[in-house]
């Protein structure tokens, strides 16, 4: 029997063989303005179809295997875009795609917390495989820390561009009446990732910074100067928005406040400052406390970082989504070698306890 190497078609770019754990791949990176026919036509030809938030190809992908049952490749989605559906068109749009989801082998989420993606979108424990996200910019943000830890801060901070809650975010910074920014990206931008540029008045402690720089650079030089770093969720949030800037915010030393939901209190426990979503009160008492309080907040800065710090960086978690991936073969009814090596304890089926950090 002829064993071959793993096929895999996929848009990381910086996946390779390096990740693959002593499995033998062939990797066939495609562009974002590959046609939709000659995407379709490359699925064909793969054994395993790894797409990161790529919403258009993934229902391409599982329209195809439909058509087609017979395709033998298997699909893992990694990092799905999921929004909580609020018009009618937006309810018919889901439930089109929960059908066509049902071709998907299996889900890779940066979230533990299933319960809104289940209900919209199907998409259970059965098929979803928790791995934690990495920091961002990591190279970058050792550099600053040898040079010293960052200093304590000059503003509370407003930060990301995600579904941000930026009206309770002003309300509670009115009522804490701490200096504060509010950080946000040009409007197309952060509407784009479904927050609103904010355009009514300010309290006199808070300052709106429209930054157009597109700088992870510019981004840390505001991060390092904060003293506290707020991530404000709304309360039907069902995907896992703001991990990517507390992981950043932690990894700087700096004491996170989030509000709670997926990717929060499913994943994290005492190494941020989980305040209740849509809750201006609570998250002013919060901030107040936290800004006075230096031991309370350079202890959740500690833990907060010695976490982000043990998730580390692109070939972590390249490593896992690749292992992870390749498990989801071994139902294939030809010969592949995937005989895949656990490389690190920190990802889990949902709904299976961990029984170590996930760090």
């Amino acid at each position: 029997m002829t064993i071959h190497p793993v096929r895999i078609l996929t848009n990381f770019h910086d996946l390779n063989e390096s990740h693959s754990g002593g499995v033998s791949a062939r990797f066939d990176y495609f562009a974002h303005d590959l046609s939709s026919i000659k995407f379709l036509k490359k699925c064909l030809s793969t054994d395993l179809l790894i797409l990161n938030t790529d919403p258009q190809r993934l229902m391409l992908a599982c329209a195809l295997k439909w058509l087609m049952p017979f395709a033998r490749f298997k699909i893992v989605s990694v990092d799905i875009i999921v929004r909580t559906p609020k018009s009618l068109r937006g309810r018919l749009k889901t439930l089109v795609q929960k059908v066509l989801f049902r071709r998907v082998d299996r889900f890779v989420l940066y979230f533990k917390d299933l319960r809104g993606c289940e209900r919209f979108y199907g998409i259970g424990a059965d098929r979803a495989v928790f791995v934690p996200f990495k920091v961002n910019a990591l190279n970058s943000i050792k550099r600053r820390m040898k040079e010293g830890n960052p200093p304590e801060g000059e503003y509370v901070m407003c930060a990301g561009r995600t579904m941000r809650d930026v009206k309770t975010f002003v309300a509670a910074m009115r009522q804490a009446g701490c200096p504060g920014i509010l950080h946000q990206q040009p409007k197309d931008m952060m509407a784009a990732h479904g927050t609103s540029t904010w355009e009514d008045d300010l309290p006199p402690n808070v300052k709106l910074v429209i930054d157009d720089s597109n700088s992870h650079e510019v981004f840390l030089d505001y991060v390092q100067k904060a003293r506290l770093v707020v991530i404000p969720r709304f309360k039907d949030d069902i995907g896992p928005a703001g991990i990517a800037t507390y992981l950043i915010a932690m990894a700087m030393n700096k004491c996170v406040l989030v509000s709670d939901g997926p990717g929060v209190g499913d994943v994290l426990t005492d190494e941020a400052a989980i305040v209740l979503p849509e809750d201006a009160a609570h998250l002013a008492r919060q901030i107040k406390m936290l800004w006075a309080d230096d031991a309370q907040r350079n202890e959740i800065a500690r833990r907060g970082r010695k976490y982000a710090n043990a998730l580390g960086g692109d070939d972590r978690l390249y490593r896992d989504i690749l292992r992870v991936s390749c498990e989801s073969l071994a139902a294939m009814s030809y010969p592949t070698e995937v005989a895949v090596r656990q490389t690190l304890p920190i990802t889990a089926a949902m709904g299976v306890r961990q029984t170590s950090e996930d760090a």
